[in-house]
């Protein structure tokens, strides 16, 4: 008998074999399972049937159950998992288990059985609802049920208000009766919709907008690639209607009967985002994101895998998500680092997208206004094709230059420096809107004793806490640990505690004093903690004229405020020069990201970027010569350095709670690396990681680079092989970081 392969989300890179359930036929491959994995059970994913195994026949035991009767992903998809969990070095169990949604991954079936349904009787059809002035509320429900002309779940009715006495008092009347849904074979529930469903003809819902001769000309270049794997880079200025290009070429798809999948870097975008193209298209579009509840994840995710949403719009996971008729694959903002995942399972969503496209031979649209300097080089190096948007639709209306107001030896009220404040009159006092980016939240970074010279830090991190006011608190950003605010110094208690720096709090308390009638909005992750702040504080932008926009770069990315003719940097010195290789390409990002939302609709813009290095030659030319000058100037830094995207880095890193444990894993580590290096990898490490002490325990971290991809990762495997067998590696937390991006 034939045995079957099982992957399983364990940190072991293989799969597992067990027997045949009893008496059921071999399950197809890509079908959940239960199993018995030692003294738990545990769900995963059939990958294969062997006829034989090298483990003893009396130690194999037997699969529990099979949860589907058909597999979920395509033969084409699992292999674009098996493609990932080999480049990213991730047991295969680990990948899948990405890309299920929660409930399936503790075994729920996929459609779930429907709950029932109260409907109306022929007589509650025909009863006018007069005759139940005796009873106003069942009168109200009865009248809602024969409106509403469908039948509703006993929890719809009570989120109308509707208790369970009024359904049974209707009940009673026989008025309405309960319908439960006919029973199924077990594990499989009903479908969400009927196989059926009815579409408009048009895929249409409204009239798109008129393209200018540069949009039009990107369309037909990108019809021309859409059926072959292409990757473009669409670059267009902040303002230039990328999205009406995206929305127009995903039309053309849609009219094929094709899916898209769209990936955006914020979670904070995706409600706008999704109704932007609820209102353009007479097809399903649907939303994945972590924000959602598990359930409503799931429908999303069973809709896109039985080809019935036309369009998905998630982020960064989204890339995993099965779509049998994809034809497009879309990310926006693909510079954004929320599209590289940071832990656990550590892949770039971006490069997967271009992957993925290339599996199912299609193209790749990647669209910014700041390209990543990878995606550059592979645009310049003629890998990928590029298209430019140079100007935004409407007449005269164009992308304001930034202007460098030097602060040095002058007094900052809060941050703010008098000739920001005298240009911020200026634009409010014509009822206009003014948008402040500070990327520091909480009330300052710093809170010193001017006795002394105490620093508060974190007990757990070699981190400074930051002061919040709202309310009164020192919280660590990095482990989330929190301490009462000291009344005095804990040092000297003689001295004064003093806010160094500003924080997003520390500015709005500034702006309200300074512009007491004048509203000021501020986003920021303490001032917007779930999708109905956003909401709310987006719904307060819409109406307020005029009004000041104050937040950290939640506030700069991809949202169109039409009111904003002045945006501001309060400081554009902390990338300036540091060691972090990335920090200069994502200052000036932030900076044109920031810049881009000023002066979107009619209304000139106007943008000032406070810091203390004016002359600054990097500084001056993003300004003057825009962010693809530079961009270009860094790429040619990086070739010099053989520096990603001209190499290819992995990173090993350990933590433990005691500094000899990983210190000794580590120094193994290179050792072994040492003995195994065959090829052209160089070892840089290992050293204690940037911030040695976070969270309470201690991190070091071994960087490989290799000018070539292959023997990196041939050395990896190696690598990996010593450290599932190694003791050492058992005593502390290590990770494997394939092309990482923060080094810190």
């Amino acid at each position: 008998m034939p045995l079957i392969q099982v992957a399983l989300a364990t940190p072991l890179r293989r799969l597992f074999d067990y027997w045949p359930v009893a008496g059921e036929p071999l399950p197809a491959i890509g079908v959940r399972v239960k199993v018995p994995f030692g003294n738990r059970q545990m769900i995963g994913l059939v990958m294969g049937q062997v006829a034989a195994t090298e483990l003893p026949t009396h130690r194999i035991k037997a699969a529990l159950a099979y949860l589907d009767t058909k597999p979920l992903f395509t033969q084409q998809h699992l292999d674009f998992l098996c493609w990932i969990a080999s480049y990213y070095h991730q047991p295969l169990g680990d990948v899948l288990n990405v890309a299920l949604p929660a409930l399936l991954r503790q075994g729920q079936a996929l459609h779930p059985p429907l709950e029932p349904r109260w409907e109306l009787t022929q007589l509650g059809k025909q009863t006018a609802v007069a005759t139940l002035q005796r009873a106003p509320r069942q009168a109200a429900l009865l009248e809602f049920l024969q409106h509403g002309g469908q039948s509703k779940t006993q929890k719809a009715l009570q989120a109308q208000g509707y208790s369970l006495a009024m359904l049974q008092g209707l009940q009673t009347k026989n008025l309405i009766e309960l319908q439960k849904p006919a029973s199924k074979t077990p594990g499989i529930g009903l479908p969400l919709l009927p196989l059926d469903e009815h579409l408009p003809n048009s895929v249409l819902a409204e009239v798109p907008l008129k393209l200018i001769k540069e949009q039009q000309q990107a369309i037909e270049v990108l019809m021309e690639k859409r059926a072959t794997f292409s990757p473009i880079l669409l670059q267009g200025v902040t303002g230039s209607g990328k999205t009406e290009v995206y929305l127009q070429f995903i039309q053309a798809l849609l009219e094929e009967g094709k899916q898209v999948l769209v990936l955006i870097p914020e979670i904070g975008l995706t409600p706008q985002t999704l109704l932007r193209f609820e209102q353009r298209f007479n097809r399903r579009v649907v939303a994945m994101h972590s924000a959602m509840t598990d359930k409503e994840r799931l429908d999303a995710w069973r809709s896109a895998m039985q080809g019935r949403a036309a369009v998905v719009l998630g982020t960064r996971s989204a890339i995993f998500t099965p779509l049998p008729n994809l034809g497009l694959i879309i990310v926006d903002e693909e510079h954004d680092a929320s599209f590289k995942q940071q832990d656990r399972m550590r892949y770039q969503a971006r490069d997967l997208a271009v992957m993925r496209a290339k599996q199912e031979n299609i193209p790749v649209l990647l669209g910014s206004a700041t390209p990543s300097l990878e995606t550059l080089a592979k645009a310049k190096s003629g890998a990928y094709l590029w298209l430019h948007l140079r100007q935004r639709p409407g007449a005269g209306v164009q992308v304001p230059e930034p202007k460098l107001l030097d602060i040095r030896n002058r007094k900052l009220i809060g941050g703010f420096s008098e000739p920001l404040f005298f240009a911020m009159d200026k634009h409010l006092k014509a009822g206009n809107q003014v948008l402040v980016l500070l990327n520091r939240r909480g009330f300052a970074p710093v809170l010193m004793c001017t006795g002394c010279g105490w620093i508060a830090g974190c007990l757990h991190c070699d981190a400074r806490m930051t002061w919040h006011r709202e309310p009164p608190k020192l919280h660590c950003h990095h482990c989330d640990q929190k301490q009462p605010l000291p009344s005095q110094c804990p040092q000297c208690v003689e001295g004064e505690l003093k806010p160094l720096g500003a924080g997003t709090e520390r500015a709005e308390e500034t702006l309200l004093e300074r512009y007491p009638d004048i509203p000021v909005i501020r986003l920021d992750r303490d001032s917007v903690r779930n999708r109905n702040d956003l909401a709310t504080k987006l719904d307060q932008i819409a109406l307020e004229r005029p009004a000041i926009l104050l937040g950290t770069q939640m506030l700069a990315k991809g949202h169109h405020f039409p009111d904003v003719t002045l945006a501001t940097l309060l400081n554009a010195d902390h990338g300036l020069y540091s060691s972090d290789p990335r920090a200069m390409e994502r200052t000036a990002q932030l900076l044109i990201q920031v810049a881009g939302r000023a002066g979107r609709a009619e209304k000139l813009g106007e943008v000032i970027v406070q810091t203390h290095h004016s002359d600054d030659p990097r500084l001056e030319k993003l300004c003057v010569e825009g962010y693809e000058a530079l961009a270009l100037d860094l790429l040619e830094e990086r070739q010099q350095i053989n520096w990603p995207p001209y190499a290819h880095l992995a990173m090993l890193r350990a933590e433990a709670p005691r500094t000899e444990q990983v210190e000794m894993l580590m120094r193994l580590l290179a050792e072994q690396a040492n003995l195994m290096n065959q090829e052209a990898v160089t070892l840089l490490g290992p050293v204690p990681a940037p911030m040695e002490r976070r969270q309470g325990r201690y991190h070091m971290q071994l960087l490989l680079h290799a000018n070539q991809r292959a023997p990196l990762h041939r050395l990896i495997d190696r690598l990996l092989g010593w450290l599932e067998t190694s003791p050492e590696a058992r005593k502390v937390r290590w990770s494997l970081d394939i092309d990482p991006e923060d080094l810190f």
